[in-house]
């Protein structure tokens, strides 16, 4: 992460705040309020004027200041569940890699692709993808991005380079394209499948389609920007192999925590937690590897990277304040008054381009909870096929490429420091308008 102050980039960004605070934009002037801070972060996110993780905490700052949130409000995000399924898996990580298990596991993995880093790579990415489909892609991240990691340290690599910009931003997208494929992935798919009234099975009559479509396109994207050797090959071992007592611990408790993270669909239920199971299980692996002392409390601390949890706080503090300000609405409101002046086709466009950019700086969960009934209210009063525009933004508000703060999965590889934020923009932001274009055309083509 960059820490050095860029002063244009940061005065910019004043700039725009200030005039979009004087401009008579909304007559609601807390959406207007909200709407600065929002450009005003996309700008320091963008161009890292400040280190990322100060962003985030300026943002519940400026909104206390401008009283759009009380502090309690404000700060409460920096302890949502999720941060601690982060933490989870940054501990975990930590152990996978004290101990040498994620090289032996990423190992065992590039025999199946006999020896070839860039086949094993893609290997990778599409099992991260099928672990998706039924746990939350922060999981299933949170999973297989150790073993990226050991593959990484295999060929030399364990530096930023082609290869590794490749491998992990590989990794964090098979993690957001795996999860559309059921509904019960994410819970925008939750949401958008209860409006629509469809069946598990309906859902992934689109869903699998989609993703047969976009995952191929991810690795050719990725394969043309970061131009990875194809000939790699990984040579022996590049570690000495322990079969001792804290290795088979930690190996037991990895395998425990995923299990657990698998069945969150049937304890949950059964334990009457209604959210927050996978950052419960988190938690529980980390006490669990301290009392079997796998790791140390002073590693398991040094292991945690404390800026991602903040840059991630912020961005949930900037979702909830989108949508309590009342800006989602509006924003919402005015992107659906297109209909009447352009083709269906351009609509839904530009619905699906609406969704991705919102799932960019609030949570996927809240812009879908609060975008797709208003738009299945609208396709009702517009007498159009409610599918054609639910399904489409629903599958788009897990596609957020472009930014660490965007998903989950892109916060926990750009936390890896193997994918700089430029890279990440520019590969996010093809796959982005590429991916639109799939959704589009494709929708429009089942239900026109």
């Amino acid at each position: 992460m960059k820490k050095e102050i860029n002063f244009t980039a940061f005065s910019i960004a004043l700039v725009v705040f200030s005039v979009i605070l004087l401009l008579p934009v909304f007559k609601n002037q807390q959406a207007q309020q909200a709407l600065a801070l929002l450009v005003m972060v996309a700008i320091l996110w963008i161009t890292e004027a400040i280190p990322l993780s100060l962003t985030g905490l300026l943002i519940p700052a400026i909104a206390i200041s401008m009283q759009l949130l009380s502090p309690r409000e404000a700060f409460k995000e920096f302890a949502h569940p999720i941060l601690f399924l982060f933490m989870g898996g940054f501990v975990l990580a930590g152990a996978l890699s004290r101990h040498s298990l994620d090289k032996m596991l990423a190992q065992k993995l590039i025999r199946l692709a006999r020896g070839n880093f860039y086949r094993s790579s893609i290997l990778l990415m599409f099992a991260t993808s099928l672990i998706a489909c039924w746990v939350s892609n922060t999981s299933s991240t949170a999973m297989m991005m150790p073993l990226g990691l050991g593959m990484l340290v295999l060929v030399n690599k364990n530096v930023v380079s082609a290869e590794s910009k490749f491998l992990m931003l590989g990794i964090a997208y098979s993690a957001n394209i795996g999860g559309i494929i059921t509904m019960i992935s994410t819970p925008p798919n939750a949401i958008g499948a209860a409006i629509l009234d469809i069946s598990f099975l309906e859902w992934m009559k689109f869903s699998i389609p989609v993703f047969c479509l976009t995952f191929p396109v991810m690795v050719i994207i990725l394969t043309l920007y970061f131009k990875p050797d194809k000939k790699m090959s990984i040579g022996v071992m590049a570690f000495e192999k322990k079969e001792n007592a804290p290795v088979k611990t930690l190996t037991s408790i990895f395998l425990f925590t995923i299990i657990l993270w698998m069945l969150d669909g049937v304890l949950s239920p059964l334990l009457h937690i209604e959210s927050g199971f996978n950052s419960l299980v988190a938690i529980l692996a980390i006490f669990l590897l301290f009392i079997t002392k796998v790791l140390t409390w002073e590693e398991i601390i040094k292991s945690i990277n404390w800026e991602i949890l903040l840059l991630f706080g912020g961005g949930l503090t900037l979702g909830m304040l989108i949508d309590q300000s009342g800006l989602g609405e509006i924003l919402i409101t005015q992107v659906t008054s297109l209909i009447a002046a352009v083709p269906m086709i351009i609509f839904l466009w530009v619905i699906v381009i609406f969704s991705i950019v919102l799932t960019e700086f609030m949570s996927n969960t809240a812009s879908a909870a609060m975008t797709l009934p208003l738009l299945f209210s609208l396709s009702n009063q517009l007498h159009i096929n409610p599918m054609i525009i639910v399904l489409p933004a629903t599958i788009a508000a897990s596609y957020g490429f472009m930014l660490p703060a965007g998903t989950p999965p892109n916060a926990m590889v750009f936390s890896s420091g193997f994918v700089p934020q430029r890279d990440m923009i520019k590969a996010g932001l093809m796959l982005n308008i590429i991916f639109s274009i799939i959704l589009t055309t494709f929708f429009y083509l089942i239900f026109s």
